[in-house]
């Protein structure tokens, strides 16, 4: 069984271009490196959906995800994961998913 973090998301708005930055430079680059992420996929909306998930990320998961969550948690707020002021937590959405 696959199972994959999904991320849906949509930056402060006119801060695309930061967010983006960020999230190819240091997000993913900080998400690979803990235990259990193996891959990591990025997408943009182009129709079908709100525009809370302007962005999609994918992560492949070879752990438990609740260990996975717990280490992104713990590294957020230690600092070992550095955030972005351009990332809006209200239009962020997280989602674990298994394969049929």
């Amino acid at each position: 069984m696959t199972t994959r973090l999904m991320v849906f998301a949509t930056p402060h708005d006119g801060m695309d271009d930061e967010y983006n930055r960020w999230y190819t430079e240091v997000h993913i680059p900080d998400m690979l490196a803990i235990p259990g992420v193996v891959s990591a996929e990025r997408h943009q909306l182009v129709r079908g959906a709100p525009d809370e998930m302007r962005y999609l990320s994918v992560f492949v998961l070879d752990a438990e995800p609740s260990a996975v969550l717990a280490e992104i948690g713990a590294r957020a707020k230690d600092g070992r994961m550095t955030m972005s002021a351009s990332a809006d937590p209200a239009r962020t959405r997280i989602t674990v998913w298994d394969s049929l």
